[in-house]
């Protein structure tokens, strides 16, 4: 017995090029709706990410009172450590001599 060599097929040659050309335009419109869901995932997720850095920096600006109270605390801390330097030196200098006078440079001008 003999087998015949011809390509059996369920379907004819015409429905299975018409099926391939709408499967095609299928994936091409599926990957269309991807891309286009992607484009806006990503672009509203870069606006609620510089809405909130916006907003975070808003929150974090300070008011003028407190602007105002942060030189002064500034001030007062410049001047703490101004005290504290002059009172170690007049220390340094209290014990330096035994006689209390003050210290006085020896190298020629």
């Amino acid at each position: 017995m003999e087998i015949p060599t011809e390509n059996h097929s369920l379907i004819d040659h015409n429905t299975r090029h018409y099926l391939r050309q709408v499967l095609h335009k299928c994936h091409g419109y599926r990957a269309s709706m991807y891309q286009w869901a992607l484009n806006i995932g990503v672009f509203v997720g870069f606006v609620v990410v510089t809405i909130t850095i916006l907003y975070c920096c808003y929150r974090t600006k300070l008011t003028p009172e407190q602007i105002k109270e942060k030189e002064l605390a500034d001030q007062a801390y410049v001047l703490s450590k101004i005290k504290h330097y002059k009172q170690e030196r007049e220390h340094i200098a209290s014990r330096a001599s035994i006689t209390g006078l003050p210290v006085v440079d020896a190298r020629p001008i």
